[in-house]
């Protein structure tokens, strides 16, 4: 019962955040469509020129025009995460990989480390060190989650860190891309390190953590071919890493 109630805090609290998220996108389109249906009700009522003009920039009209991409665009990452939030309860069983696509290591790391620092809200040195052209074969999606939960838990672990630094590196290795997530925080406590992979294991207070995302990960890994690693700095940090084979080149003619 203790276990399954972590779980429900945990997830209570990483559903949360996503729809905080949306929740605080969509209040602002609400006032956005009323400053805009304010001016649009003055254009039909044949305002003279120059009260447009003036109702235009005191509505702020350019700045809501130029907004809109980026707060819709926000609103479908949060509906995305809250999907995969649900998919991902979904594999406590570990069920099949799914579907199978060609995947451009650049854009999945980008996008997913784009999406994890937002989410967190803090001010990290972010290195980022992606070889060109690196492509594998799998599940973007499944892949995305587990490089956000790595940047997360990363951010997490640098809480209190006087410089934060974040390192997410991708590169070519033989046959294989090795992937890599540094951080320059304690590390991980040497009596943790053993069980971290287990499902509900987390250091994180309740409500802040489901113990499952680190174990969703290993298994997502694993699912690709590959294995999920942690190890400790010897100048301090943690780095965890895996590697999963490489897609053949592909040649166009």
């Amino acid at each position: 019962m203790a276990s399954l109630g972590r779980l429900v805090a945990g997830v209570a609290h990483e559903l949360n955040n996503p729809i905080s998220f949306v929740y605080g996108n969509i209040h602002t389109l609400i006032r956005y469509r009323a400053a805009i249906g304010a001016y649009l009700d003055a254009i039909h009522g044949k305002g003279r020129a120059s009260d447009l003009a003036a109702l235009k920039k005191s509505l702020r009209i350019d700045d809501v025009l130029e907004d809109f991409g980026p707060l819709i665009e926000g609103t479908m990452e949060g509906a995305v995460r809250i999907s995969e939030i649900v998919k991902n309860l979904r594999r406590l069983s570990f069920s099949k990989l799914g579907e199978v696509e060609r995947v451009n290591i650049e854009r999945l790391i980008n996008t997913a480390v784009l999406w994890a620092v937002r989410t967190k809200q803090v001010r990290i040195d972010l290195q980022m060190e992606l070889e060109p052209e690196l492509w594998i074969s799998g599940n973007e999606g499944q892949l995305h989650q587990v490089i956000v939960n790595l940047v997360e838990n990363a951010i997490d672990a640098m809480r209190g860190t006087e410089s934060p630094r974040l390192v997410v590196s991708a590169a070519r290795r033989g046959n294989e891309i090795l992937f890599r997530i540094s951080d320059n925080g304690p590390g991980i406590d040497k009596d943790h390190i053993s069980h971290i992979f287990e499902p509900f294991f987390t250091t994180k207070r309740v409500g802040e953590g489901t113990g499952l995302g680190l174990w969703i990960s290993y298994g997502i890994v694993r699912e690709h071919g590959g294995e999920l690693l942690a190890t400790n700095e010897p100048e301090g940090g943690a780095t965890f890493s895996f590697a999963l084979q490489a897609a053949p080149t592909v040649h166009f003619e």
